[in-house]
């Protein structure tokens, strides 16, 4: 069937994708709750607010990821080139956030990175698990 004149087909993240980040969504949230509680008792509560901004850092990264190859795949002539711009101007924004953080807010802005890093981790793991178990079977 036809599309109407003026809308773009309707992008959709596979099954498995969108419930490993939302897995990882709730890790995060955990973590960053845990994070702000243990800072509170150890006296590193703002350190570990800034933790929490680097995990909000990091999930909104990986939605842009999701969208801009979901992006990518609709277009009838996927552009390397487009993609690989997108992936620059992304890491760029989110660089310069976590660097201006970081710096304006020392020493506990440093706690921006220890988010983003964290936020990296959880996803890699959480992403990784369904493929090891399925290599197991």
């Amino acid at each position: 069937m036809n599309e109407p004149l003026g809308h773009a087909p309707m992008l959709t993240v596979p099954g498995a994708t969108r419930e490993a980040f939302r897995l990882s969504l709730i890790v995060a949230l955990v973590v960053g709750v845990l994070g702000l509680v243990l800072g509170a008792l150890f006296g590193v509560a703002a350190m570990a607010a800034f933790g929490c901004l680097g995990l909000v850092l990091g999930a909104s990264n990986a939605l842009m990821v999701q969208r801009s190859v979901l992006r990518a795949s609709a277009a009838d002539l996927p552009s390397k080139a487009a993609l690989v711009r997108g992936v620059g101007a992304r890491l760029a924004v989110v660089t310069v956030v976590a660097v201006a953080l970081a710096y304006f807010f020392f020493p506990v802005g440093l706690g921006t990175f220890l988010g983003l890093a964290l936020f990296q981790v959880i996803n890699t793991i959480v992403g990784s698990v369904p493929a090891l178990k399925e290599l197991r079977k």
